[in-house]
Order: structure tokens, then C-alpha cells, then sequence
């Protein structure tokens, strides 16, 4: 950790090529079980508990992430036509995130993105329910529409909640522009979609059972993590970060490999965890940080996101994350 570059000497340039995400952007309900209800809850029945409201969308969160380090980052996303729509994308923006207008599909008569999430009292999620349909809207003739803006990054995120014809437009652009693409998997039932594009990736960071989905290999511990981020790297992918059930991380790249342990954290709520992870690496890699110090980030950016209520940190900055490692 001690290697980490100085606050100071870390300065991604707002006048250089930003971060282009694509995929989802909702809001997050999120009901946390209260203790007397953690593990002997009752199906059928209302439990006592607290229930928030953030904002959310795995390529929304990302980008952020990003725009709370300063990193230049434009979002590309759906939404419905409707008020929440519309507030998701104006807090966005209020959170530093570039959104212009052609960068958001209205689609007409859909509702916009809303992920449900009961967690246990100790943070973790325990069921999610994930509407973000509307994501359908961007078809591979938006990518086509928005190919300039591609063709100006320095990296592009995209989410898995995007179809797979849309997933193949966008890396198409990347492969053509030499962009560096980083596919998130967003959830088990989403991974599958992303095993034919893994030769395309220059980054990609599934949990562990993401891991098992996209790999076809048991992930219970580190070293099936281990050996499932080979096997993803022997399928193409430049680098592969598999976040475990602790807050640590493993990952293959073309010559190295290792594992990055959790920090000790005081879990609030485990939502946004692997998005602020995925920011934290990318941070690193536009910063020429060591791929092992990159990934200290990411699981320092996750930590640091688990003690908070919120699913991406109001609060977020560089110099909270490196107070957060304690240099």
C-alpha cells in the first residue's frame, strides 16, 4: 500500500480522454432488515427494518465513482419518460457525471430502471430485484449514433444489463478506435451474456459467482477464483479482477497474478461495492498505477463504499480513499 503515489502526484486531467459508460441508470431501494429480524425473517409478512432511497445502475454508479475523482467521464444510459426518470439524470449530472441530451434514450411508454434490494442487518444482500428493461432501449444503432463519442475515449465500461447484439456494437467500435474496453457482468443471471465477447475485454471484474457463470468452473474460495480468472484470461481477457465474498480480490493479467486481501470494515451496506471496486481499478490503470496498486484501490474504493448507507459515497474523494488506507 505504501507504493500508492501521493494524492498530489495523482492528476487525471479533465483535458484528456474521457471514460464512456454504458448501460444502466435507476434508483435503489434498499431495505435493510433490523437484528431482530436478520435471519428470522418472515415470508409473507411485513419485517422491521429501514428502507432507503439512492440512486443506482452499475454504469451510473461507475461513472460516479470516476467523476468524484476528478476523472473525466460522460454517461450514455435510458431512461423512461417520466419523473424519475428525469431525476436521475439530473442528480447525476449535479454529481459531476456528463450527461448531454443525445446521451439519454427517452424511451416512450417504458418506466424507468429501479433495482429492489432486502439486505441482512449485517449489510449483505440477501435478494435483489433488478428492473432495468429499459436499457433495451439502446440498440446497436445508438452505439452507431454515439460512435464519435466512443472513438474519443480513453476507456469504455459496459454493463451487462445492455442486450448482447448492443454489447457486440459497442466493443466492434472499441476494437476499431483501439479503445480499451472493461465488461462488468452485473449479476449471475446477466454474467453468460459477456462469455463470447471475453476476447474484447481489457478488463472485466465478476464476483466470484459471476466468475463460476462466465467460466463454467466451481468459485468458492481463492483459489477457484484463482483458477476461474485463468480461465477467463486463456479466453481472451486482458486482465480479470474477481472480487471475493470478503472485499478482497484475485487477478490474472498476462504476467501477474495475486490477490489483494479485504480491509477490515465496519459494513453498512454491501450496495455499489464491486461498481466502486471496477472505479478504483480503472482510476489506476488511466493513472499508470502497478495493476496490483490499482487494485488496492478498487478494494480500498469498496471499502470505504460499505460503510456507507449510500450506494456510491457523497462523500467520495481521492484523499478519503488514501485516509481510508491509512498511508
Amino acid at each position: 500500500m505504501s507504493r500508492l503515489p501521493l494524492v498530489g502526484q495523482v492528476a487525471y486531467s479533465r483535458e484528456v480522454a474521457p471514460v464512456i459508460l454504458i448501460g444502466s441508470a435507476c434508483f435503489d431501494v434498499k431495505g435493510s432488515l433490523g437484528p431482530e429480524g436478520d435471519g428470522g425473517y418472515q415470508t409473507a409478512s411485513s419485517n422491521p427494518g429501514r428502507v432507503r432511497v439512492s440512486l443506482g445502475g452499475t454504469a451510473r454508479n461507475i461513472a460516479e465513482s470516476l467523476a468524484r475523482l476528478d476523472v473525466p467521464v460522460h454517461l450514455l444510459t435510458a431512461i423512461g419518460d417520466d419523473e424519475q426518470g428525469r431525476a436521475i439524470i439530473e442528480r447525476t449530472r449535479a454529481a459531476g457525471v456528463a450527461i448531454d441530451d443525445e446521451d439519454v434514450i427517452v424511451a416512450p411508454g417504458a418506466t424507468s430502471g429501479a433495482y429492489l434490494a432486502l439486505l441482512r442487518a449485517d449489510g449483505q444482500l440477501l435478494v435483489g430485484v433488478d428492473d432495468t428493461h429499459v436499457t433495451h432501449a439502446v440498440t446497436p444503432r445508438t452505439i452507431h449514433r454515439w460512435r464519435r463519442t466512443i472513438r474519443a475515449a480513453a476507456f469504455v465500461v459496459v454493463d451487462a444489463n445492455l442486450r448482447p447484439g448492443t454489447i457486440r456494437a459497442v466493443l466492434r467500435l472499441c476494437r476499431w478506435y483501439g479503445v480499451r474496453a472493461c465488461l462488468d457482468p452485473v449479476s449471475v443471471a446477466l454474467a453468460r451474456r459477456l462469455a463470447p465477447c471475453l476476447g474484447d475485454a481489457a478488463l472485466i471484474t465478476p464476483n466470484m459467482r459471476e466468475a463460476a457463470a462466465l467460466s463454467g468452473l466451481p468459485v468458492t474460495g481463492r483459489e477457484e477464483a484463482l483458477a476461474a480468472a485463468r480461465a477467463l484470461r486463456d479466453r481472451g481477457a486482458g486482465i480479470v479482477v474477481v472480487t471475493l465474498a470478503g472485499g478482497g480480490a484475485v487477478y490474472v493479467a498476462e504476467a501477474a497474478s495475486g490477490h489483494v486481501p479485504a480491509m477490515e470494515t465496519a459494513v453498512v451496506d454491501a450496495t455499489g461495492a464491486g461498481d466502486a471496486l471496477t472505479a478504483g481499478v480503472i482510476y489506476g490503470l488511466l493513472n499508470d498505477f502497478p495493476l496490483d496498486d490499482a487494485i488496492v484501490l478498487g478494494t480500498a474504493m469498496a471499502s470505504f463504499t460499505m460503510g456507507s448507507s449510500e450506494t456510491v459515497r457523497s462523500d467520495l474523494t481521492l484523499e478519503r480513499v488514501y485516509d481510508h488506507l491509512k498511508l
